[in-house]
């Protein structure tokens, strides 16, 4: 990661990433590796957004990149939450989410965004 931050300093904006990673039965990372991740984008200021859709709430109640990162923190990060139906919600800094509309100019779509079936079954007692 460092020697692609190196030789495109102006060409990365984020590193997106799964804490564990789930497409290999669920291997944890290396104790360095989300502090490393979040050490590398503060220095050369890049957003690192750790996707949790799978570890949300899973992990640990703070998230796998708590658990794991050792409060490494996201910039941004997505969680999955469910009841009956599938919902999803995500999250991030104040500057950020102020980029996002409607009080921003970037337009964010999700595949569940604004699902009113999915927002009744979580918002009903059973």
């Amino acid at each position: 990661m460092r020697a692609a931050f190196e030789q495109y300093p102006q060409e990365i904006a984020c590193i997106i990433v799964e804490p564990v990673a789930g497409n290999m039965n669920c291997i944890p990372p290396q104790p360095e590796f989300l502090p490393g991740l979040r050490a590398l984008c503060d220095e050369f200021g890049a957003l690192l957004i750790i996707d949790e859709v799978m570890t949300g709430f899973r992990v640990a109640l703070a998230g796998a990149q708590a658990y794991y990162g050792r409060g490494a923190g996201s910039d941004l990060s997505g969680e999955n939450h469910r009841r009956r139906d599938a919902v999803g919600a995500f999250g991030g800094r104040r500057e950020v989410m102020d980029a996002l509309a409607p009080t921003g100019p970037v337009y964010q779509a999700g595949t569940l965004s604004g699902n009113p079936i999915a927002m009744a079954a979580v918002a009903s007692p059973a």
